[in-house]
């Protein structure tokens, strides 16, 4: 079964390695290009199946790894702190969360730091022929990327002129580099072009509604979110400084803890994500499925078995403020240690012209989305080898070569934390399908059965070919219209998916007893966990109407 959005994109990578050609459904509202074509060697080596786009997956997200580390290495990080640097996104939740599905989070990634990687490249050659080489495969990962996700054509767009810009000395960069821009616009202007007329794509308007106060208002709330989940994925980066903190004196010690009350109880009434009011996570969608918080699941019944109450996440909230707040404290406190090095590493102000122009202009591209909130944490993933540069940075050049073990001790509750959560997510899905199947040998077929949005809308693709939604035009021959049974009482419609109108559902799988439904003749589905709770379930219930 799917997870999230892949059992669209799945289906599209299967029927490409079978045919060739590009088949949407009614779901996708990015191209998927290059994720398909990387998937479909998989898929026939391993089998059509959820399992070989999946591989496909941890495939390149293991080379987004290394690249990763080779880019921190080629922005000045020494071996130690880029190796860190490395692991921090390569065993986050979002990152070690998205390895092992096929959305277009990690494939997105790649191409934004092979563009950063193949500028910084750029940056280092001498001559005009090299220069233009790396710029021009830099667009090349860019364009690419963004046929999966459309966020790394900034790389073309803005990262590769930056680069230019700096290099201008060159005789002919800043001709070469308006050469690649228009190109970059032209093949851009041309897939959007291509995905528009492809029957069962998703249109997406750069603004859903009309702006307004209220609009503003949670885009700022939602902007702050973001922020504030960032600090939480660069935690382990950050808690570096905390080693310093003997260094502090009385009074440093009740500003910065005063502050950080003060910040936590502030961001509760600006942030008003779905995470409960601005406590940790701040905002969400992998860290809800992960366990983090008890946010209502819109992909299954229910509310998924969570980790920590408010009160344990206002603890948490204010721990990852304090040491932002004392990184940014003594980082800048403390004067610039002596070069014990010669190596050739770009300066400050370089890295800053190449890559906060990008990190803004994907700040920026988030925003119409922000004004909804319908900014997700997976979203950070970006950003994160960004901020890390110039965390990184400032340690090794303002403290040691070496990063104190607690660095490595949140690291590995960190990781710990990723790989428990991920699991717990993935058993959640088998019992799922284990209860789907025992339905299934009792005589019931997947078309009447509720089992969540991922396993229905692989159902709803089955049988009528594509999942509804309002923004698609769909052909007379299809059958779109919703499904309500005969005497549903109005407070009980919300059971019922829109998007899959072929479902009729006479048994319901649910996280827990919920209005509306009873217990079924079917007994609850047990699963192991490693996180607490130990013990879950799938419940199997019935209408009560």
């Amino acid at each position: 079964m799917g997870l999230i959005d892949d059992f669209s994109y799945v289906r599209t990578a299967l029927i490409f390695a079978r045919t060739g050609h590009f088949v949407y459904n009614g779901w996708t509202t990015a191209m998927l290009g290059a994720q398909i074509v990387w998937a479909a060697p998989f898929i026939k080596l391993l089998g059509y199946t959820f399992f070989a786009t999946r591989v496909s997956t941890i495939a390149m997200a293991i080379l987004t790894v290394w690249l990763t580390h080779a880019t921190l290495r080629r922005a000045g990080l020494d071996r130690w702190h880029a190796i860190f640097g490395a692991l921090v996104v390569g065993l986050s939740p979002l990152f070690i969360g998205m390895s092992v599905t096929f959305m277009t989070d990690i494939s997105g990634l790649f191409f934004i730091v092979a563009g950063i990687y193949c500028c910084l490249r750029a940056l280092e050659s001498s001559t005009t022929r090299a220069i233009m080489l790396w710029l021009f495969v830099a667009v090349i990962a860019s364009l690419l990327g963004g046929t999966a996700r459309q966020l790394p054509w900034a790389i073309a767009l803005v990262m590769v002129p930056s680069a230019a810009w700096i290099l201008r000395r060159h005789r002919g960069v800043l001709a070469g580099a308006v050469v690649l821009w228009v190109l970059s616009i032209a093949a851009i202007l041309a897939c959007l072009w291509w995905f528009k007329h492809q029957p069962f794509f998703v249109p997406e308007p750069l603004l859903e509604k009309p702006i307004g106060f209220r609009s503003l208002r949670e885009l700022a709330g939602t902007m702050l979110a973001e922020l504030l989940c960032l600090l939480l994925a660069l935690l382990p980066a950050l808690a570096a400084a905390l080693q310093r903190m003997k260094t502090l004196r009385a009074k440093h010690w009740l500003v910065l803890i005063v502050g950080s009350v003060a910040a936590v109880w502030i961001c509760r009434f600006i942030t008003f994500h779905w995470a409960e009011k601005g406590l940790l996570p701040w905002t969400g969608d992998i860290l809800d499925k992960l366990g983090v918080f008890d946010y209502p699941n819109a992909w299954q019944i229910g509310v998924l078995p969570y980790l920590f109450n408010t009160t344990a996440r206002a603890m948490g909230s204010f721990l990852v403020l304090f040491t932002a707040a004392v990184f940014c404290f003594v980082t800048f406190r403390a004067g610039r240690k002596p070069e014990t090095s010669r190596e050739n590493r770009p300066s400050w102000w370089t890295l800053t012209q190449l890559l906060v122009p990008f990190a803004a202009a994907y700040l920026v591209l988030m925003m119409p989305r922000g004004l909804w909130m319908q900014l997700l944490d997976r979203y950070l993933l970006p950003l994160m080898p960004i901020a890390l540069i110039f965390l990184l940075r400032l340690h090794q050049e303002r403290f040691s070569s070496k990063l104190p073990a607690i660095s490595w001790v949140v690291l590995a509750i960190f990781s710990a934390f990723s790989i428990m959560g991920t699991h717990d997510w993935i058993a959640n899905h088998r019992a799922r399908l284990a209860a789907v199947h025992e339905l299934e040998a009792a005589g019931i077929p997947p078309s009447q059965i509720e089992a969540g949005y991922e396993f229905d809308g692989t159902t709803q693709i089955d049988l009528r070919g594509v999942v509804f939604d309002k923004r698609v035009s769909y052909p007379a021959s299809i059958d779109v219209s919703p499904y309500r049974p005969a005497g549903l009482p109005p407070g009980c419609k919300d059971l019922f998916n829109e998007h899959t109108p072929a479902i009729h559902p006479e048994v319901f799988l649910a996280y827990q007893q919920v209005p509306c439904l009873e217990p079924s003749r079917y007994g609850p589905v047990s699963y192991r966990a490693w996180l607490p709770p130990f013990r879950r379930s799938i419940l199997i219930l019935k209408p009560d109407w």
